[in-house]
Parts: structure tokens; sequence; C-alpha cells
């Protein structure tokens, strides 16, 4: 198995309870690779493209993924441009605030070369992006980002998106629906949200993005709803899955990328789609549990697996 995750990891900064700041890394994309490293078994590639700067702390981002066992032959380096920065808060419910630095990253032209694309993704069975990808691009690498992507059914690989709406990484909410529908049309499995979708296109239920996705020709999508029923629908049938409230909550950050990693790792697995999001909603309830997006591998891979039977 070979995956592919396009995006951008960025400098974290999350605040501690004794008022200090801690550095990390985190980004949606790297977190959904961060999960599918953990989940797949050990002869998986899970790699990462993406570009970042020349500096100690593109060093050190890219010596981290290495380590973490995240391939990183694909992340281009930029001489005049370094990595974006964010601050993270969170309140006594777990939700979280952010501030970014990143309107000049090396990222946002991680989609400048065409060829190192087309290059990079021609041997992965599985490409993962995301709606905050498409958003940090100018247009003419989000175009091509989407010819690299090519069509569904007309490529060596599977495509997996999620929208990830940020209105504030657009210019306007008719681009934002505009690159996210033409992004849906080239995927093979969509991973939404519904609170974004009902923001963006006005859906009102979770039943009504998945079936708008369905009418778009998507063969797999699975409807995200924080703590209420996620709702799914392949080509030939549909159904709903509860999702058992977390035991505690801490942090959500990165809990819906982290349902995503777990969930297609389950799926490359042969797992259907039922058990690949009762795998998933596990992995995301030890998440918000805990600080941070990245937790240790071996935890995510222990609440990966379901409870023996009694």
């Amino acid at each position: 198995m070979r995956v592919v995750c396009i995006g951008e990891c960025m400098v974290e900064f999350a605040r501690r309870d004794d008022g200090l700041w801690q550095q990390g890394f985190s980004g949606d994309s790297l977190n959904v690779a961060w999960a599918m490293r953990a989940v797949l078994p050990e002869k998986a590639q899970v790699a990462y493209l993406t570009r970042v700067g020349t500096d100690a702390l593109s060093d050190a981002m890219v010596a981290m993924l290495h380590t973490s066992g995240i391939a990183t032959a694909h992340i281009q380096r930029d001489a005049t441009r370094t990595v974006g920065l964010y601050t993270i808060q969170t309140d006594a419910t777990g939700e979280r605030s952010f501030a970014y630095w990143r309107s000049d990253s090396a990222a946002r032209r991680l989609a400048d070369d065409h060829a190192i694309l087309t290059t990079a993704l021609a041997p992965a069975d599985l490409v993962y992006l995301s709606g905050i990808t498409l958003a940090i691009l100018p247009p003419e690498g989000r175009a091509h980002l989407m010819a690299a992507l090519g069509t569904r059914g007309n490529r060596p690989f599977r495509v997996a998106f999620d929208p990830n709406l940020r209105p504030r990484l657009w210019q306007g909410m008719d681009a934002a629906r505009a690159a996210i529908t033409a992004a849906a049309r080239a995927s093979d499995v969509i991973l939404p949200t519904f609170d974004d979708e009902a923001l963006a296109f006005g859906d009102e239920t979770p039943a009504s993005t998945r079936d708008r996705y369905a009418a778009l020709g998507v063969p797999e999508t699975t409807v995200k709803d924080g703590a209420r029923p996620t709702l799914w629908r392949s080509t030939d049938t549909d159904g709903t899955c509860p999702v058992t409230p977390a035991t505690r909550v801490i942090d959500t950050t990165g809990a819906g990328d982290s349902f995503n990693g777990a969930y297609l790792a389950a799926r490359l697995m042969g797992a259907a789609i039922p058990e690949a999001i009762a795998q998933a909603q596990r992995v995301s309830a030890l998440v918000v549990g805990s600080r941070g997006a990245l937790l240790a591998p071996d935890a995510l891979r222990a609440a990966a697996q379901p409870a023996p039977r009694a």
C-alpha cells in the first residue's frame, strides 16, 4: 500500500495549563498521515507531499516526519520562504481557538510544478487532500493539483477528500464551493463534516450532504457529525452508525483528521464501511481525550483495535 497525503504542516504553539507555550508540528493533512501511519501495517508506505523552507524549523519538521515513519521524499524545499505557524488554545469544554501566521508559507507553492506532482502521485494507491490543501494554493497551483489528480476511473490511484472548510482561507464562499465541488467530482471517497457543509452549501441534514455528493458521482461518502450518528453511502447501499460518546473531552484538535486516517487505513485493509467507521470513532475518541492531535502511534494503533468480546 502506498499513500500520499498532500497539504501543509505548520509549527504549532499550544498554550499549556501553566501559561507556557509548547512547540510542535501539526496540520490537518499531516494529522491524517500520522493516524494512517500508526494504524496501517509497517510495510505500507505513507508519504507526505508539501513544501518547506531551508531553515532550522523546516529541518526539524522534516526530521520529525522521517523519524515517525512518514516518507519525506516528496517534500520540496524553498530557499525564500519558510513554514507557517499557528497558536492554539482550548476552553473548558475542549473547544479550540487559533491564530495563524501562514499567508506567505512555502506550502502555498507546493503545486507550482505540475511535473513534480505527477511524478509523486503516479505510484500511489491512495492520494489524500483536503479543502485546506486547496484553499492555501494560488489559482494556478490549484489548477496544477486538480490536473495531477485527473479524473475518477482514468488514473492508477484513488483519491480521498475532506472538504474541511475554513472560510478565512478562501476569497469568498463562491470560490470555496466551486473548488470543493470540483475536487469532489474527482474523488473516490469523500469525508465531509456536516457543520461545514451546512455553512457552505446550506445542507439541512447530514443526509442532504450525503445525497448531494452521491449526486456528483462520488462512490463512497461518510459524513461526520460530531457526537451524532455518522452517515455513509456507497455505490449500492447506505447506512447510519451511532457514536459512542467519548468518556472525556480535553482537546478536540485533530479529532476529525484522526477519524479520516483511521477510516482510510481500515478501508485499505479491506474493512467494510461500518467496521471502518467504528475503528475511526475509537481513534477519534482517544484523540479528544488527550492534548494535541499527534498521539503516540502505539496508543492510536491500540485504539483502532476492537475490544475483545466477553
